[in-house]
């Protein structure tokens, strides 16, 4: 396929000028002529539209502001674009070629290399534009065509046709203009719990299904003036009308609940689901856009579910400034892990069966620079919703162990290191590879490192969870399931797991010799654990009647603040260097 050259038209009286300029142009574009101004517009007009006009401005007759006036006038050439080649170099005499309409101006005598490269450059402008030009045609008229169609898509939900987000807001919008201030506007977020495990399990087809009747449901016990709508995969809003006190939407939110003890019918299935319902209730004059309202109501649905779901919390002013001092806990947190303000606090762990040091689990601290110490309960679960646990625990994982490099090159024993790993740091693809880039870095022994996971972390994806224990067994670091006895306990899993040892949750340790029923519980646990052939460290022990007592029933390992409470890495160094030892007693129980 031929390649079409560009079209320029040179305008000049004087035959040198042109000669020269064609000279500059020829091999890349094709290059016509005009020697005076009413020959220019007549081949600016003519069947060979030119995409460029170079203009001298000294003509006879006409000159080029004139016919540069001319074109711009004329439908049909005032698209051209024009670049003024002129002996004209006054600042008044560029000022007047670009009012006039032109996209240049070269003063004579040209250099070929700057009329060349301006002139390319205005030829890709003048191309560009025209293909914008024609594609914004093309677009223009497939707008016309859908745009009654998109209107019908956004206004409604393409899986159940109830009315979309979108209809949603364009309603409370007119409320808010056109109605009394005191009016009451009433309206319930609704989310399925769990609703995501339907997807996993049974497919998004059912899941589908399963919205379609549910929505289905939901419109025959509301009002018929309320509006339903569907704003995500499993959440609702409803504008409920005749509903104008708190009293009323919690009793109608029960009302939802009760109808729900019934199951769903989908596929000859029987699906028992629940929801969560956020409620806002307040007067027109509350809210300043449509936004607001879902807001609110957002804000009270995420109350539901942190209550246990199943469940519905109305809304209160107040909540608006708690959501402010989480937005504010965020980027807080977001400063202190660029500023490395996160410390690290030492807690030792005791060798049961010689009364020494064995190692520490190294734990999360935060001074905040204006408000103190903050503690793990109020920062971590932060860290977790955020994601910012995952750069905030690399951190926090190299400082621990940069410090038991130190301590292993200080004191003769050979000390470990216990880490905690949360169920978003267990998920995190790199993980792995992250903590073998830092004992590479520190230059610790990988069997030096105990990475402790909770049960419920592992059972929320066992298969996963298998494998990457086993990849953390080959390179020699250590596992133990945190927390044993408060969740999930199964022999069925635990024989599966590279699993080094059991960390005996301190709800059974503090409790021993209170009830025998509790004592018994501990006696099982650590039972179970040898039996699998782990050892047992147990956590909270704060009395020597405890220390005594796990001793008698063979516990490996302790820690607790009977020995120490955790410890800043200076504390932690003192602690070690004073080689404290808890000597075994004689025994005090008889079984």
């Amino acid at each position: 396929m031929a390649i079409i050259k560009p079209t320029i038209l040179i305008v000049d009286d004087e035959p040198t000028n042109i000669h020269f300029l064609i000279e500059i142009l020829k091999n890349d574009y094709v290059v016509l002529a005009a020697t005076n101004g009413r020959e220019a517009i007549r081949l600016a007009s003519g069947c060979h539209r030119p995409d460029l006009i170079l203009l001298d401005v000294r003509m006879p007759e006409l000159d080029g502001y004139s016919v540069c006036k001319l074109l711009k006038n004329t439908q049909k050439t005032q698209d051209i674009p024009i670049v003024f080649v002129t002996a004209l170099g006054e600042a008044e005499d560029e000022t007047k070629g670009f009012d006039l309409g032109a996209i240049d101006y070269i003063v004579k005598p040209v250099n070929p290399a700057i009329v060349h490269a301006r002139v390319s450059s205005q030829i890709q402008l003048s191309q560009l534009n025209r293909q914008l030009q024609e594609l914004n045609a093309s677009l223009e008229k497939r707008v016309e065509e859908r745009t009654a169609q998109l209107q019908t898509l956004v206004m409604f939900d393409n899986l159940t046709g109830l009315p979309s987000r979108a209809a949603l807001l364009r309603h409370l919008q007119e409320l808010l203009i056109t109605s009394d201030p005191d009016k009451v506007i009433t309206l319930l977020s609704i989310d399925i719990d769990n609703f995501s495990l339907i997807n996993d399990s049974l497919g998004h087809k059912i899941g589908d299904q399963i919205l379609i009747v549910f929505g289905q449901h939901l419109e025959k016990i509301i009002n018929a003036d309320s509006l339903l709508v569907r704003v995500s995969e499993d959440s609702f809003y409803l504008l409920a009308d005749n509903i104008n006190t708190p009293q009323q939407a919690g009793a109608f939110a029960d009302q939802i609940f009760e109808s729900l003890k019934l199951p769903i019918k989908v596929q000859n299935y029987d699906f028992w689901l629940s929801v969560s319902v956020g409620i806002v209730v307040e007067k027109v004059s509350s809210y300043k856009n449509s936004l607001e309202p879902l807001r609110a109501a957002d804000i009270a649905l995420h109350k539901a579910k942190s209550n246990g779901k199943n469940c519905s919390y109305t809304y209160r002013s107040e909540m608006q400034t708690l959501i402010y001092k989480r937005l504010q806990l965020e980027n807080d947190l977001r400063i202190a892990i660029k500023e490395e303000q996160f410390q690290v606090h030492y807690q030792p762990i005791i060798d049961l069966t010689n009364g020494r040091i064995s190692g520490f689990e190294a734990l999360a601290r935060w001074q905040h620079p204006e408000q103190g110490m903050i503690s793990p309960d109020v920062f971590i679960p932060c860290l977790e919703e955020t994601g910012l646990i995952i750069p905030a625990s690399l951190s926090i994982f190299e400082i621990a162990c940069n410090q038991l490099a130190n301590w292993n090159r200080q004191y003769p024993q050979h000390l470990n290191l216990s880490l905690n790993l949360s169920n978003h740091q267990f998920s995190y693809p790199d993980l792995l590879q992250d903590i073998t880039q830092i004992i590479q870095l520190t230059g610790i022994a990988p069997t030096r490192l105990k990475l402790e996971i909770t049960e419920s972390t592992i059972i929320k994806n066992l298969k996963r969870a298998l494998s990457i224990l086993e990849d953390f067994k080959k390179q020699g670091i250590e596992i133990s399931i945190d927390d044993f006895g408060t969740g999930y306990s199964s022999l069925s899993y635990l024989n599966q797991l590279s699993v080094s040892s059991l960390k005996v949750d301190r709800s059974f340790i503090q409790s021993i010799g209170e009830e025998e029923e509790n004592s018994e519980l501990a006696r099982a646990i650590i039972d179970l654990g040898h039996t699998l052939g782990m050892s047992i460290i147990a956590e909270g022990c704060e009395t020597e009647r405890q220390l005594n007592f796990l001793r008698k029933l063979g516990c490996e390992f302790a820690q607790g603040y009977f020995f120490s409470k955790p410890l800043d890495h200076e504390s932690a160094t003192a602690f070690l260097e004073s080689s404290p030892q808890w000597e075994k007693p004689e025994p005090i129980f008889s079984f």
